[in-house]
């Protein structure tokens, strides 16, 4: 009782510091500063990293007792509920001379009731990390707009990034304390993120940007989803409803689709045709086909980049697996990168980049691995989010995108952000849906 009264504790001072972190004066900052100059919010964005990263790495440190322990939060408080139960049925049973007293019924009733709000705590904090996992998955592609002159190769961009992961990753054990462990089911992770993020920049020049991100997006929903619902033991969990589950899938699909699809739905709103390019390009369909299925590849790999954490060992369970991830991103992204520079662009020696272009990959990769980070944190004790709730809700970062566009850079205007919002609203519906009836619920 004692040890779950400090947890309670903690999570509620947890709670503040999420409060203090979004408060009203910071955000008044932002805004003015946003007014100022687009590129000054971008730049706010590594130190909004750097605290979530502090703040998700000292939440590791201080639940270590009871990542240690044989019970979680959950399965302490149905125990307590039985012990009621039984309790009740005890004095039922027993004579008048043997029953318990009114104060240890009233005590037993308590402690039950404080550790269902104890899991209701944990359960609502592991939706906000999901949430800010979401945020920086979806707001790391923004720091590409920082610097100036030609673009660089994006497969050239994506190895900075992974740099960028791989040395925030580091940073781990300085802040938890504990001690450097290699995991190659961490790393195995790492090397599927970039995976992942090598099909989306095969996919974009062949079908399209806003086709392929409907479609990896999409395909990362599902997969997710059916990794926590009907994969093996270590990942899924009993759904609470599947046919509902079904249907929170299909409403956040549409979801997607609305976000991504915002520009021609205004202008169906409007009135008005989209432009049509004065020179009809011919599309090939072998190379539409290689562009959907490299989508779809990257939404399942997107959809599975914590699998492998599944399957760590007891000892480097949760962040103690960040580093390896970090190694197994540095290690593939380099082999990759060369690879691509050697043998698809075949040029000699190695690739070069200007200082604003590799300080932006590797700004954008740490800013990705807190978003990484916050979904690790969500899915470990005492929070302890399920894999098929915690991974979909990642996906839906192109929400977070879509703000970027409309505060910061204004790509937005018009109906479209009535669009936007519309689609906003029912991806919320379908998380909250999933959260009332997909695994583990």
């Amino acid at each position: 009782k004692a040890q779950v009264f400090v947890l309670r504790r903690v999570a509620l001072a947890k709670t503040g510091l999420m409060r203090a972190f979004f408060s009203g004066t910071r955000q008044r900052m932002i805004g003015r500063l946003r007014r100022k100059s687009p590129l000054v919010a971008i730049l706010l964005l590594p130190a909004a990293a750097s605290t979530t990263f502090r703040w998700i790495c000292g939440s590791i440190s201080e639940h270590a007792v009871f990542v240690a322990a044989p019970l979680t939060l959950r399965s302490v408080a149905q125990e307590a509920v039985v012990d009621r139960a039984g309790l009740a049925g005890l004095s039922r049973s027993q004579s008048p001379q043997q029953q318990p007293s009114p104060v240890a019924a009233g005590r037993v009733t308590r402690f039950a009731g404080d550790l269902v709000t104890d899991v209701a705590d944990a359960t609502t904090m592991g939706f906000v990390l999901a949430g800010l996992s979401a945020f920086f998955n979806g707001s790391f592609p923004a720091v590409s707009r920082l610097p100036s002159g030609p673009a660089l190769d994006p497969v050239l961009f994506n190895g900075l990034v992974a740099v960028g992961v791989f040395l925030t990753s580091l940073m781990v054990p300085l802040f938890t304390g504990g001690a450097f462990l290699f995991a190659p089911a961490g790393a195995a992770g790492g090397a599927v993120f970039v995976i992942a993020a090598l099909f989306s920049f095969i996919a974009i020049p062949r079908v399209g940007l806003a086709t392929a991100q409907a479609v990896w997006s999409c395909s990362a929903i599902l997969t997710s989803f059916t990794w926590g619902a009907f994969g093996p033991g270590e990942i899924a969990l009993p759904v609470g409803d599947i046919t509902r589950s079904i249907a929170a899938l299909v409403v956040l699909l549409i979801g997607v689709l609305i976000i991504v699809n915002k520009e021609k739905i205004a202008l169906k709103f409007d009135g008005e045709e989209p432009d049509k390019p004065k020179k009809e390009k011919k599309v090939d369909p072998a190379d539409t086909t290689a562009g959907l299925v490299s989508a779809m590849t990257c939404g399942f790999f997107g959809g599975s980049i914590l699998v492998p954490f599944k399957y760590l060992p007891p000892d480097v369970q949760g962040m103690a697996a960040v580093p390896s991830f970090g190694c197994g991103a540095l290690v593939m992204g380099t082999l990759l990168t060369l690879g691509y520079w050697t043998f698809v662009k075949k040029e000699k020696g190695l690739p070069t980049s200007s200082f604003e272009w590799t300080l932006a990959g590797i700004v954008g990769g740490a800013i990705w691995s807190a978003g990484n980070c916050c979904s690790i944190i969500a899915q470990s004790p005492p929070y302890s989010l399920p894999y098929g709730i915690a991974s979909p809700i990642r996906e839906c970062a192109l929400f977070f995108g879509g703000l970027w566009g409309i505060f910061v850079f204004s790509e937005i205007e018009g109906t479209a952000i009535g669009v936007f919002w519309a689609g906003a609203f029912t991806l919320g519906s379908g998380i909250v849906a999933l959260g009332l009836f997909g695994p583990g619920t």
